[in-house]
Formats: structure tokens, C-alpha cells, sequence
């Protein structure tokens, strides 16, 4: 994991990410807690690509460290804020 996915992680706190891990497993994932202290994040889980590994688990929280991420990305489906600053009209109104 890298700065960037770190301050990804950290802005998206309630957000739902896509996380891939070294091992190649791609999750969705409500972000919980980042730790920066304990290099973890507690997640809520939505979606794996290996649901059979997470069959055995009946928790509604997760914990992966720092070190087990590959990549982190901001949900696609998340709406864009508009910043109310700007004086650009909100298209469709």
C-alpha cells in the first residue's frame, strides 16, 4: 500500500472502497477505522472475489493490515460532491 491508497482510506472513513489485496482477492468494503498507529483498517464487507474464504465467519466487521493491501480505489457508484464555492450551474436544473 502506498500514500495515496492511504489517503484514500482515510478520506472514504463510511464510503464504500475497492481494495485488492497482494493475493489478488478484490473486495467491497464499507471503510470502518483507519489506523494509522496499528497499520490496519476495519472494514464492513460487501462483495469478494473469494466468498468461500469468508463462509466460515459470521462477523460484520473485518480487519486487514496495511501490508496484506495492494491497491485502493474509491467506489465508482460514489456521487460526486459538488463544492459550493463555485459558481458553475448543476447540470440538469
Amino acid at each position: 500500500m502506498n500514500a495515496k491508497d492511504l489517503e484514500t482510506l482515510n478520506a472514504n472513513v463510511d464510503r464504500v472502497v475497492k481494495i485488492t489485496t497482494c493475493d489478488g482477492e478484490s473486495l467491497v468494503a464499507k471503510v470502518v477505522l483507519v489506523s494509522e498507529e496499528d497499520e490496519d483498517v476495519i472494514y464492513e464487507l460487501l462483495s469478494t472475489s473469494r466468498e468461500a474464504q469468508y463462509e466460515k465467519f459470521d462477523e460484520p466487521v473485518y480487519r486487514i493490515g496495511f501490508a496484506e493491501i495492494h491497491a485502493v480505489e474509491p467506489s465508482p457508484s460514489r456521487p460526486t460532491v459538488r463544492d459550493p464555492t463555485t459558481t458553475e450551474p448543476d447540470e440538469g436544473r
